[in-house]
């Protein structure tokens, strides 16, 4: 089971490598120095220590396989979803430029941020996954942070934006 979860926990990080590189248009040239700070303790300790010591610890129980099984598949549609959601909003915003439009399609429809939503989904099926309290602790710090970017996201969508559709909620469609 650990291999499907090494896996799983890798396919995220690599698609995250190949977004950064080919897919993201970052409207900031540089990162604020605190989030190197904080991205540091929540991928390197949370993550890669936590979760990768109890995860390998000889005395790790895996979940029942169908739970295992499912909970993989539901982590891979969520880091697919999430994929699209990048790619669509790739697309509204030309190459070279800073102009911010409102996302439309798929899951945008919904909610203001399903990026994060389908990330928030796929931390929470990695936590199931393994049934491990340090991957609890990572979905958790990880969706408060990405909760929090959708506060502030939706709130300048609708400052920002006169015709933003008004009952498209921030994170769960109908709900938040």
């Amino acid at each position: 089971m650990f291999s499907l979860a090494f896996a799983c926990f890798s396919f995220h990080f690599l698609k995250r490598e190949f977004e950064t590189l080919f897919v993201h248009r970052f409207s900031h040239s540089s990162m604020p120095l605190i989030n190197l700070f904080k991205n540091s303790v929540h991928y390197w300790f949370l993550s890669g220590f936590l979760i990768a010591y109890f995860l390998y610890s000889p005395s790790f129980v895996s979940p029942p396989l169908p739970m295992v099984l499912t909970s993989a598949l539901v982590f891979v549609t969520a880091e697919l979803g999430n994929f699209y959601c990048h790619f669509l909003l790739k697309n509204i915003r030309p190459a070279g430029s800073t102009e911010r439009k409102i996302p439309h399609g798929f899951a945008f429809e919904l909610v203001s941020c399903p990026n994060y939503s389908f990330e928030i989904l796929a931390w929470i099926s990695f936590a199931v996954m393994t049934g491990l309290w340090s991957s609890w602790l990572f979905a958790a710090v990880g969706g408060l942070q990405m909760y929090l970017w959708a506060v502030k996201k939706h709130h300048r969508y609708l400052k920002e934006f006169k015709d933003y559709p008004r009952q498209r909620k921030m994170l769960v469609p109908y709900v938040i």
